[in-house]
């Protein structure tokens, strides 16, 4: 994870559903990849590139802490 931590304990949301989005994300990061391209405002695409500089970490981190934690019943097994 990054120097500041995951995005829901910097942005202060319930910690339990963030250690267990965290579980996914690391679960994640062991899987294949798949491409997802989607269209989003500039603006969005702007505060996502900036989470990832001021946190040290590549966009897709951001990106698939964000869906993880978004989707309650994503599950990487």
């Amino acid at each position: 994870m990054g120097k500041e931590g995951n995005l829901a304990e910097q942005t202060g949301r319930n910690t339990d559903k963030s250690e267990e989005a965290q579980e996914q994300v690391e679960k994640a990061a062991e899987e294949e990849t798949k491409r997802l391209n989607a269209n989003v405002p500039e603006s969005l695409h702007q505060a996502v590139r900036m989470e990832a500089a001021r946190r040290g970490v590549e966009m897709k981190q951001v990106m698939v802490e964000a869906l993880t934690e978004y989707l309650p019943n994503y599950s990487s097994e």
